[in-house]
C-alpha cells in the first residue's frame, strides 16, 4: 500500500513535519465508506483535554482509495461508548493462526504484502483495511 504518512509506536501518525498523538491528543469522530468509490476515508479531530498542546492541528483525515476489502470487527458492549473514540493501535491485520490483534512494525519495517491495515480502539472496536493507497491530510 503506498501512504503519504507513517506510523510510529502504533499511535504516531507522522507526516513531514507532524507526528500526531492519535491515542492521547485525537477524539476518532466518524467513517465514511463508498462501495461505489472503493474509497474509506476515517476523520479524527483534536481533543479538547487540556493535555493538548495548542498548536496541535484541528483534525487528520486518513483517505484509503481503491480499497479491495474492508473489515468492521465490533466493540465489545462490556466497554462504556466513551471507550469508541480512542485509538488503542494503529497497525496491521493478519489471519494466520499465529497473530492476535493489531501488529505495530518498527520504524524501517515493512509489513507482509499480504497484512492488511489495521486500527483497534479501546473500546474493542476494530477497522481492517486493504487498498492500493493510503493518504493522511491534516487540518491546522
Amino acid at each position: 500500500m503506498q501512504k503519504n504518512f507513517e506510523i510510529v509506536d502504533g499511535i504516531y501518525l507522522v507526516q513531514s513535519s507532524f507526528e500526531l498523538d492519535l491515542h492521547n491528543n485525537f477524539n476518532f469522530i466518524d467513517l465514511t465508506y463508498s462501495v461505489l468509490n472503493r474509497k474509506l476515508i476515517l476523520n479524527w479531530q483534536r481533543s479538547s483535554g487540556k493535555w493538548v498542546a495548542a498548536n496541535t492541528p484541528l483534525a487528520v483525515s486518513v483517505e484509503f482509495s481503491d480499497v479491495s476489502e474492508f473489515r468492521f470487527i465490533p466493540r465489545d458492549a462490556e466497554f462504556p461508548f466513551t471507550e469508541d473514540d480512542c485509538v488503542n493501535s494503529f497497525g496491521y491485520w493478519t489471519d494466520e493462526e499465529w497473530a492476535n490483534g493489531v501488529i505495530c512494525t518498527r520504524v524501517g519495517q515493512n509489513p507482509e504484502p499480504n497484512w492488511l491495515m489495521a486500527i483497534d480502539f479501546m473500546s474493542g472496536a476494530i477497522i481492517i483495511v486493504q487498498a492500493l493507497s493510503a493518504n493522511a491530510t491534516v487540518q491546522t
